[in-house]
């Protein structure tokens, strides 16, 4: 029993821990974010302004201080220079130290943290009426006071007095040659202001470490807000796989940088579903499509009679007759493959007419038809002119499939957006208007419920009168047209023919 008691007292241990251990990954996943990183930087960067501020400031206020002691200080001797030049109260020069001195101390008070005292050398000790800062008059002071001083100066000397610092103007004082000398003591308590000055700079610190905290706690829940995006932009990063592109992130409102990389994201895996569309449809159009002559050339291949010169013969013809299809058909479907890239057209000035004209010479060899222009529009039209020449062949193969030999196949163009349609002379301007191409036949013409479809992949009209073909010429049309920021429409009737216009922007009349 005792080795399961143990066990179970581990597996409890590890049930408490896991909630602390679970915790202090989401800690340290945290401390790795962008976030935090970002508002660890700027949180530093404020804490070593407001520590060199704060720092700086106290130094220059104790050098103030310094500066200012030492002037207040001076102020004493001064004032006891100016009685000197005064003179007694009854007129004429003082004639002792000590009717100097008293008349000094009946002067102005010292300051809130000066003290002051007169000694006559080997005599009395003056001091002002009412209780001051500090004590002078004391043996220990008087001792330093006579050691520090120079005759015909005025020294400064720091002293400690009860735990405080203090500092001494120790003034050499004489009524002329041969006449007794003092010492004029002026004292400040700067150690009380220095600590009141650190006692601020305290109060400072405490100020700038809550106000540290208060901007990190709403720079934590601002950059919270603003990184929100990239949260699910790694979110959206994981649950991204090659079978599902259909995960997109929420853009915030506003113009920042952030908003910005989502809404870039977003775009960058619309074009990677639709590349991977594209290529998942290529593949599964060339399996479909290649299936059946790959089936009949096995077929034929299985039924060869190698010793028969005749069915060898004729069974050579009709392979390769399924291979030129099958070339074809592969090369329409890479066309279509790459009708989605950005250099699938090279667009370039064209010349209406005379592209029209090379048109139809080329296109009135595919069969025994009645072939006219209809229309020449003059001007020029900027477009890729061999995949434009490669939709009018397509679109004039369609037209010889539904006619017979008496029917007529027209090609023309007109201008849209110009006044009454005319060709106005002058420099091409991508302004003025587009080029609508059509191709029309009186043949056997299309259904209403054909025309919805013919310009899907593989899809093929109820009515033909010629050789069936691969349903793929039609949508190449239009993915050219598409490829060109144009469009391709039908207008066709049962028994009155069809009318294909291909609508160009971009040219100029």
């Amino acid at each position: 029993m005792t080795p399961r008691t143990v066990m179970t007292d581990k597996v409890s241990a590890g049930m408490r821990t896991t909630p602390l251990n679970q915790r202090w990954r989401v800690v340290r996943a945290e401390l790795r974010t962008v976030r935090f990183r970002v508002l660890a930087t700027v949180l530093a960067f404020l804490a070593a302004g407001l520590l060199v501020t704060g720092i700086t400031t106290l130094a220059l206020d104790l050098r103030a201080l310094n500066s200012r002691v030492s002037g207040e200080l001076l102020l004493q001797s001064a004032r006891l220079q100016n009685i000197v030049h005064q003179g007694a109260p009854g007129g004429g020069p003082f004639t002792s130290l000590d009717e100097l001195f008293t008349v000094f101390l009946q002067g102005d008070a010292p300051g809130r943290y000066e003290s002051v005292m007169a000694t006559i050398n080997d005599g009395n000790t003056f001091l002002p009426a009412g209780e001051q800062p500090s004590n002078l008059a004391t043996p220990a002071l008087l001792e330093t006071v006579h050691a520090q001083h120079i005759e015909n100066r005025t020294v400064f000397h720091d002293t400690a007095m009860d735990g405080r610092t203090v500092r001494l103007a120790i003034t050499s004082v004489s009524l002329g040659e041969g006449g007794s000398s003092g010492l004029l003591v002026a004292a400040n308590e700067v150690g009380r202001q220095r600590e009141q000055m650190l006692a601020s700079f305290g109060t400072f610190a405490v100020a700038s470490l809550a106000t540290l905290l208060l901007a990190g706690g709403v720079g934590f829940a601002v950059t919270g807000r603003l990184f929100v995006p990239v949260r699910r932009l790694r979110q959206a990063t994981e649950s991204i796989t090659f079978e599902d592109l259909s995960s997109r992130v929420l853009v915030p409102s506003g113009d920042d940088d952030v908003s910005r990389l989502a809404t870039d994201f977003n775009r960058m895996l619309d074009r990677l579903e639709k590349g991977i569309a594209d290529q998942r449809r290529f593949v599964d159009d060339a399996s479909h499509e290649l299936r059946t002559p790959l089936t009949i050339i096995g077929g034929h291949l299985q039924l060869l009679q190698a010793g028969d010169p005749k069915d060898v013969s004729e069974t050579q013809v009709l392979l390769l007759e399924e291979l030129d299809r099958m070339q074809s058909l592969v090369d329409e479907l890479l066309l279509l493959a790459r009708s989605g890239r950005p250099d699938f057209v090279r667009r370039d000035w064209i010349d209406a007419d005379s592209f029209l004209k090379a048109a139809m010479d080329r296109v009135r060899v595919l069969a025994d038809r009645r072939w006219q222009i209809e229309q020449l529009p003059g001007g020029h039209i900027r477009a890729d002119r061999n995949r434009l020449t490669q939709a009018v062949e397509q679109l004039a193969a369609n037209a010889v499939q539904s006619t017979r030999r008496h029917d007529v196949i027209t090609l023309g163009a007109a201008w849209t957006g110009t006044t009454g349609g005319t060709a106005p002379l002058g420099e091409p301007d991508p302004a003025l208007g587009s080029l609508e191409i059509w191709v029309a036949d009186t043949g056997c013409g299309i259904s209403p419920a054909d025309q919805e479809r013919i310009f899907e992949r593989f899809a093929r009209a109820g009515v033909s009168r010629g050789k069936e073909g691969s349903g793929l010429g039609l949508p190449i049309v239009k993915a050219i047209a598409e490829a060109h920021s144009g469009t391709l429409r039908v207008t066709s009737h049962i028994n009155e023919g069809s009318r294909f216009v291909l609508s160009l922007p971009g040219g100029a009349p």
